[in-house]
């Protein structure tokens, strides 16, 4: 059954979600987005009215007690530890929707776009099966799989093309059914599946004619994303994080965990002299990172033809402070912190602390909004 569907957004030409196969939600009903994170589980609830998404209720909590580690630091939990903390957030932020849409990490989803021969709808459906065998190196039997062919951004209407460029989308079917387990372990009655990567985009890009790269700056994993003209272009990520800037500050100031991770965050990459000795070692490990994003950026540019534009920054680490001005000496480009609760209402006065923290939410909110 396919998983992946093209539906109407004004923001964005090409979205994907996996509820195809799943009962809708009705649109007077809430439903809640879950980002289930390395750190910690966000949870955003959205309601639709008068056209427009509504915040009811959000929240955040940290893993690291479930697995026995220091305030803020990444773990690994077994399911149901998870269900857990999923749970016990769900009671904190007073969520009471019975659907809830989850991301998958883009480790456990294949992401490719293929050319072949221009043809018929229908032929593509044929071709496919055979042609992604040759990109995705486990079993079909194993995976979920869908295709959309992706809009030509400068062909003209009715120019005929010799090659059609196809994105194709897999995941494990154990990670569905991982993930469907914990969701109504936590007590949702429905569930729903999206990708990460194309959660933010839904949450953070508006109708923007040239390419933009969103670098979402975990606490283990940075992921990257380019999308152009509303189109996934690609994805790409790697096991390298903010954490990994507490953990460099903790060996070489000898510190515990807490105590490394609070002067991070205050400190951040402060420019007076007194804190130069601190900031030279975050030097390495962001260079690794913004190297990696303009690595990205000059291949799509060699491959595609385009630049990118503008930067996005999501998650905790666009918190960091200056990492704004050091992304900018680095990549060159306009960069923006992400902040994903601009397309959806909500009081006015959560506007500061909403607005602080939009790079956090920018996958819960996404997932909220797939069926608002």
């Amino acid at each position: 059954m396919p998983i992946l569907s093209l539906f109407k957004e004004l923001e964005s030409k090409l979205n994907l979600d996996f509820l195809r196969n799943l009962k809708l939600t009705k649109a007077s009903e809430s439903v809640a987005g879950i980002d289930i994170g390395s750190s910690s589980i966000k949870a955003v609830q959205l309601k639709k009215e008068k056209e427009k998404a509504v915040l009811e209720t959000y929240g955040e909590l940290s893993l690291s007690r479930y697995g026995g580690a220091a305030l803020g630091q990444a773990v690994r939990l077994p399911d149901e530890k998870i269900v857990e903390a999923l749970s016990d957030l769900k009671k904190e932020a007073k969520i009471a929707a019975e659907r809830a849409n989850v991301s998958i990490p883009l480790k456990y989803s294949f992401l490719t776009t293929i050319n072949i021969p221009n043809m018929s709808d229908a032929e593509v459906e044929k071709a496919i099966p055979f042609e992604i065998k040759r990109y995705i190196p486990v079993p079909l039997s194993e995976v979920i799989f869908d295709w959309q062919i992706v809009p030509d951004i400068e062909s003209k209407e009715g120019a005929a093309k010799s090659k059609i460029e196809v994105l194709v989308v897999a995941i494990y079917k154990d990670f569905v059914e991982k993930y469907k387990n914990i969701v109504k372990g936590a007590g949702f009655k429905e569930a729903g599946f999206e990708i990460e990567v194309f959660s933010s985009v839904k949450s953070i890009i508006y109708k923007q004619p040239k390419p933009v790269l969103i670098i979402d700056l975990g606490a283990s994993k940075t992921k990257m994303t380019i999308v152009h003209n509303g189109v996934f272009k690609s994805a790409y990520d790697f096991d390298k994080g903010f954490q990994d800037l507490t953990n460099v500050l903790s060996r070489s100031l000898n510190i515990d965990f807490e105590r490394a991770e609070l002067m991070k965050k205050d400190i951040g990459l402060s420019i007076r002299p007194e804190h130069k000795e601190i900031t030279s070692l975050f030097d390495p490990m962001l260079g690794f990172i913004f190297g990696e994003a303009n690595r990205l950026s000059l291949e799509y540019r060699k491959k595609e033809g385009f630049a990118v534009s503008k930067v996005y920054l999501t998650g905790g680490g666009a918190l960091f402070k200056g990492i704004s001005d050091f992304a900018i000496n680095k990549l060159g480009v306009e960069v923006e912190i992400g902040n994903s609760f601009t397309k959806i209402e909500y009081p006015a006065f959560l506007e500061t602390v909403l607005r602080d923290s939009g790079p956090v939410f920018a996958n819960a909110v996404g997932l909220a909004l797939m069926r608002v």
